[in-house]
């Protein structure tokens, strides 16, 4: 038996009514096309974080081509979870043109494929971790900020260094290898950030970027023959016209920080460098007088510049080596020396610096500040200023009080005398 008709099946289909007027008759055509196009969508979606352009999307073909065209906001997409990767596998073709990623840890037994060069002992560690792609990130060809940041790779990956209009660049991954040679691929790169992972190279190479870089850190790992692999003279960067900001912590940079004149770095405002550079932070010097020399060398510097902020946290040290040098258990030695500033005026003092790794031990000793600079006038706006961050900086003196210099090993043992003698007549 067949199903019986019923009667609604039999009714012709209903027609929409129409709108009356003749302004909407007139409007009526076969070719209606959407109120706007997905260009212009384009530029609205263009204001909104991915997350929402993602759901609207999928309102109709539209929208969805133009969260094709958007040129996404630069805003942070860490892809931090399986969840998040798989979204950025989705944004490959629905999103490419997102301008910032940050590239983080994954879970527990996730990893991304092996580069070229991996180290093998930690390959075969994580032989058999779910294995994710990470060469689809040179889909997103407008990338502008890239970051790395423990994210678990292992070897060298070329062709994540291959956006022309990369601003922004951090790589933070311990495994992960790469040349400065590289950046060549980014010629529009600004800023390169670059902590505890396995960069080598020349700063040399660099240059293919002296006209866009604005800030320079690197601070590098130890190879596998223990030393830092990357090397150079700072010097060669003292042309760039835009840098401001250059720290080369642990690397094998060296150099003279007595070379650079007042038209080197001319918009610098952060520096460091390691103790290879003669003057570099921690620096160690073979004798006190060598170490006074070069102070009054550096205020001749900075005179010339006209920023004494640059060097006013580095250190200089006397060398252990130093025939200058003698050994003490009870009250640290001042055979440190430091930039001081109170106000306007510029100076220096030697001190007796503590093991900033153990914690132990008594603190900072400080001798009398030697001044460079003049004291201001009394009537001058800066006086008040001077007096209030000078009791400050006068206060650390104590054991050291009255001394310029560092004392001689027998003028240190008469004053440690003298102190346990007056301890012993109130103790």
């Amino acid at each position: 038996r067949s199903a019986p008709i019923l009667p609604h099946r039999m009714m012709p289909h209903s027609k929409k009514p129409r709108l009356t007027g003749s302004n909407d008759d007139a409007e009526a055509s076969s070719d209606a096309r959407p109120f706007l196009s997905a260009d212009e969508f384009a530029c609205i979606l263009g204001f909104l974080p991915p997350k929402q352009i993602m759901c609207l999307r999928r309102v109709c073909k539209t929208w969805r081509e133009a969260a094709k065209k958007t040129i996404v906001p630069i805003v942070d997409f860490n892809v931090d979870s399986i969840d998040t990767y798989n979204a950025l596998t989705v944004m490959v073709t629905a999103m490419p043109n997102l301008q910032q990623i940050k590239i983080s840890y994954l879970g527990t037994r996730h990893k991304y494929n092996d580069g070229a060069d991996p180290d093998e002992e930690e390959a075969a560690r994580t032989a058999n971790y779910s294995i994710h792609d990470i060469e689809i990130l040179s889909n997103f060809t407008k990338l502008r900020v890239l970051e790395f940041e423990c994210a678990p790779m292992n070897g060298r990956y070329s062709s994540l260094f291959e956006f022309s209009m990369l601003r922004q660049l951090t790589i933070c991954s311990r495994r992960m290898k790469w040349d400065l040679e590289m950046l060549e691929g980014s010629p529009l790169l600004e800023e390169l950030y670059c902590e505890n992972c396995g960069v080598a190279g020349n700063v040399n190479s660099l240059r293919a970027l002296k006209g866009t870089l604005t800030k320079v850190t690197i601070i590098c790992i130890r190879n596998g023959s223990g030393n830092l692999p990357v090397r150079g003279d700072f010097m060669d960067l003292a042309d760039f016209p835009r840098l401001k900001v250059l720290c080369l912590d642990d690397t094998a940079v060296t150099g003279n920080l007595l070379d650079i004149d007042e038209h080197h770095f001319p918009l610098l405002e952060q520096l460091r460098l390691p103790h290879r550079v003669y003057g570099g932070g921690g620096h160690e010097f073979y004798r006190i007088a060598e170490m006074t020399d070069f102070i009054h060398k550096l205020y001749h510097l900075i005179q010339k510049r006209r920023n004494p902020k640059l060097f006013l946290h580095w250190t200089w040290n006397l060398s252990e080596f130093s025939p200058d040098w003698y050994v003490s258990f009870c009250i640290q030695l001042p055979f440190s020396i430091e930039l001081v500033k109170a106000g306007p005026r510029l100076g220096y003092r030697w001190f007796g610096l503590r093991d900033i790794f153990t914690e132990e031990g008594p603190p900072d000793e400080y001798c009398e500040i030697n001044w460079l600079d003049r004291e201001p006038a009394r009537e001058s706006s800066d006086y008040e200023i001077y007096l209030q961050e000078l009791e400050n900086i006068q206060r650390d003196a104590g054991f050291y009080r009255g001394y310029f210099l560092p004392p001689t090993q027998d003028e240190y043992r008469q004053r440690r005398e003298e102190l346990f003698r007056q301890v012993y007549r109130f103790g």
